[in-house]
């Protein structure tokens, strides 16, 4: 127990740290996450709000921008999780190196950021959600348990992407690209309907977001079937062991 707490207090410092060197000479600091992730919100909102004829989504009295509210407040702060949890481990290179924490503890970083990230940018959008109506206010809080849980899975192919990028160099510009097809082929601005929603149901987090909205928002109904989950969890398990059994000691020699 003692091990774990001092392992905690330790990766609170690596997060403080991470976050100072990211928002370094940044005239806001830290703030600068928060708006810029509501500005994203209210852009995507307002555009996509416009573009939409209908106010309301097919067969339900969901209005369209409490859908889009949801579905960013979902993805954005796990989008920052892969592209942040790409370069961890090579951006601490040398402190890792120096010191006898191990990789796999800097692995965490983006994971307790994702969870802060999420924290304070649900706040604003779960007190507008309530005041227009959409928020399903006896169950909302079980989101962030759901959010922590996709953060695990997520881990499972981050610590897989962290060490390739030690070997390859610097893959962070494939992964930002590959985040574009992943948040395109969710149904995050838009209702799956036709040809989209069998794109949709290729994406590993379809399940996670469908199941989401039905936590957050009132008048929504499960879109997709839970057990397609399935093949992609059993996927990312595989790239999860062949990180930890195959690449460990690979990549600790070129690190």
């Amino acid at each position: 127990m003692n091990i774990a707490i001092k392992k905690l207090q330790v990766l609170w410092i690596l997060v403080k740290r991470d976050y100072a060197l990211q928002f370094a000479g940044s005239l806001l600091g830290i703030l600068w996450m928060l708006i810029q992730s509501l500005s994203l919100v209210l852009i995507y909102t307002f555009v996509f709000f416009i573009l939409n004829k209908a106010s309301n989504l097919p067969n339900s009295n969901l209005d369209y921008s409490s859908y889009i509210f949801s579905g960013l407040l979902f993805w954005i702060p796990l989008q920052e999780m892969l592209v942040r949890g790409v370069t961890i481990l090579t951006d601490n290179r040398q402190l890792i190196k120096r010191s006898t924490l191990g990789a796999n503890l800097f692995l965490w970083i983006p994971f307790l950021q994702m969870l802060i990230h999420s924290f304070v940018i649900s706040i604003p959008i779960f007190i507008v959600l309530y005041f227009v109506g959409s928020l399903d206010y006896r169950f909302f809080y079980f989101a962030y348990l759901l959010i922590f849980v996709v953060g695990l899975y997520l881990m499972l192919v981050l610590e897989y992407l962290a060490r390739i990028n030690i070997l390859l160099k610097d893959i962070s510009p494939i992964v930002r690209l590959f985040t574009q097809f992943l948040f395109w082929s969710l149904p995050v601005l838009y209702f799956p309907n036709g040809i989209l929603k069998e794109v949709n149901h290729y994406n590993p987090l379809i399940v996670p977001i469908d199941l989401f909205r039905f936590i957050v928002l009132k008048e929504y109904t499960l879109q997709f079937p839970i057990l397609i989950f399935l093949f992609p969890f059993a996927f990312f398990v595989l790239i999860f062991l062949l990180s930890r059994f195959k690449l460990d000691e690979v990549v600790m020699d070129h690190l």
